[in-house]
């Protein structure tokens, strides 16, 4: 079963309501269709439907259960496709979970060589070498590393100066040059 099937099916109401109730432990029609509040002809299609498509199975005689093999190939296919779909938006593992695309997804708390990673690739791929910007202009190039999350271009632009990413002298700000494997502003 895929992940899309999976949500499909449990976005109709009844499909629902008999599933979670098999999943809270009705396992014959009569505690199914006490505990979902379903009439009979309701819940008699529903739990047909669950069963073709493999979320319950059959458990004894007039008995159902959720079947946990498929659930876990569901959630194993989703996992494999998030983990494809983090790759394709970020193919840097370093920056992995932290940068997607051009946003900054959120800063590395405890990290500090990732954190490091993370503000270097934001102030290369933002600044040129070699030429100095004005507070205002920082900011408003930071801005969109920040759209939905956080972090908000001002304290970005602290937390780049801090880092040793960006130095900033009269006002002006100007990309560091990297020198050798640590840095020095």
């Amino acid at each position: 079963m895929t992940p899309e099937t999976f949500t499909v099916l449990l976005s109709d109401s009844a499909l629902r309501r008999v599933f979670s109730a098999v999943a809270l432990g009705a396992s014959t029609s009569a505690e199914i269709l006490a505990t979902t509040g379903l009439t009979a002809p309701e819940a008699a299609p529903a739990i047909g439907r669950l069963l073709r498509e493999g979320l319950v199975i059959p458990q004894g005689p007039g008995r159902l259960a959720v079947d946990e093999t498929a659930l876990g190939s569901a959630a194993e296919a989703a996992g494999r496709r998030q983990q494809e779909q983090a790759e394709a938006e970020q193919p840097d593992p370093g920056l992995r979970g932290y940068v997607r695309g051009t946003v900054l997804v959120r800063l590395p708390e405890d990290d500090d060589e990732t954190r490091r990673t993370v503000l270097d690739h934001v102030a290369r791929t933002t600044f040129e070498a070699d030429r100095e910007y004005d507070e205002r202009t920082v900011t408003d190039l930071l801005r969109p590393w920040c759209e939905g999350t956080s972090v908000d271009p001002v304290s970005l632009r602290r937390f780049l100066v801090d880092d040793g990413c960006l130095h900033r002298r009269s006002g002006a700000y100007r990309l560091v040059s990297p020198v050798g494997p640590g840095r020095s502003s």
